[in-house]
């Protein structure tokens, strides 16, 4: 049941979390997904206009003959046409006069240079009717801006995931209190908490004990009231691995284990209707499964990381096929370089800190000192 990376996404697309839509408005969509393609209600610029201070004029006429007769401000109603030597006073944003093919800045004068360049025409950004943002665009400040300026007030939007975070392990504990011998204290509810609600989800955080009839009552509680469930630990092969086991036996399984380190062992399947997606319990193994599974399943992966191409200074090791994501320092002179710090292994979460990309090794290779590479360069 080991399967590829590419595999496992593919069977996750199967099931979209992003399915309910609302429309909301403009000032409280920021960082949201477009359900739909939003298209201009109104060319923009909506009419010719100005982007200086100047004067409205016929190029054909001679520069001595030009005589002021009118002001044009921004709001102004589009003015009537000029006649030969007419020149129209005109600010910042105001309409144009019909026929006008030239602008005079004010720096150069009533009698300097004519030129054709300052007229911003009618729908030269974007015509009426045109697709301005196309379905499933994370809305930035700046798209936001531009379905006001085409005349949208509202947006269609997928509604917020709803995301239960179970956190499984006796071992476990929560921060501020004492630690026992045999203890540490929890932390990847608070990591997958943080990352959904950057993927623009709402999330809930329980914790289970290592036992399975509690476990069974709180898959059965966040299937009733979530969108998706994501588990953290309780996924391998451990006596005390109640996820895999209740997944297995008692809920719909789609996969168990995928081609990749760290990470390896995660489990996916439906509990009860509800989407289930078992994460290991190592902190950097669950941060590299989220971004290579749920971030493209959820969200926009250009919204935590861009692609690029890096030379190793650092020797990498691989995995018999396996695609191995180490962590890299990414350094920028003449070009991408990467370097290692820290030990790599999969509970060593300030791996992910002093680090700030994931190479991208194919199975059954390597990355030797001077090559090459694929990697995620992290943004957070």
């Amino acid at each position: 049941m080991n399967i590829s990376i590419d595999r496992a996404l593919e069977i996750l697309s199967e099931f979209p979390i992003l399915s309910n839509t609302e429309v909301i408005d403009l000032n409280k969509a920021y960082k949201r997904i477009l359900s739909e393609d939003m298209n201009a209600l109104v060319d923009s610029p909506p009419f010719d206009n100005s982007s200086i201070d100047g004067w409205a004029i016929l190029s054909t006429d001679s520069p001595s003959d030009r005589q002021q007769v009118e002001t044009i401000f921004a709001g102004d109603t589009i003015p009537r046409p000029l006649q030969p030597g007419e020149a129209f006073r005109i600010m910042t944003g105001a309409p144009t006069p019909p026929n006008a093919d030239a602008l005079v800045m004010v720096e150069d004068g009533l009698h300097g240079v004519a030129r054709d360049n300052f007229i911003r025409r009618k729908g030269e950004n974007i015509s009426k009717g045109m697709v301005a943002l196309e379905k499933n665009t994370m809305l930035t400040s700046a798209s936001l801006a531009l379905l006001s300026t085409i005349g949208h007030s509202q947006v269609p939007v997928y509604s917020r995931p709803k995301v239960s975070i179970i956190s499984t392990g006796d071992e476990l504990v929560e921060p501020g209190k004492i630690l026992e011998p045999g203890q540490i204290y929890e932390s990847n509810s608070i990591l997958l908490s943080s990352l959904l609600q950057k993927a623009g989800a709402s999330s809930t955080i329980y914790k289970s004990s290592d036992n399975i009839d509690s476990l069974r009552e709180l898959f059965d509680q966040c299937a009733k009231s979530s969108d998706l469930i994501l588990t953290s630990g309780g996924v391998s092969m451990g006596d005390h691995d109640f996820v895999r086991r209740l997944l297995i036996e008692e809920g719909e399984p789609y996969f168990w284990k995928i081609k990749m380190r760290p990470g390896g062992p995660p489990i996916f399947g439906m509990w009860k209707g509800t989407p289930i997606l078992g994460l290991p319990g190592n902190p950097v193994s669950t941060h590299v499964v989220f971004l290579t599974l749920v971030v493209p399943w959820l969200s926009s992966p250009r919204l935590f990381y861009k692609k690029i191409r890096v030379r190793l200074k650092t020797e990498l090791k691989g995995a018999r096929e396996k695609t191995v994501f180490r962590r890299l320092k990414i350094h920028s002179t003449d070009e991408l370089t990467a370097t290692t710090h820290t030990h790599q292994g999969s509970g060593n979460i300030n791996s992910m800190v002093v680090h700030d990309a994931l190479s991208i090794l194919p199975p059954n290779t390597t990355g030797e000192v001077g090559e090459i590479i694929d990697a995620l360069w992290l943004i957070d």
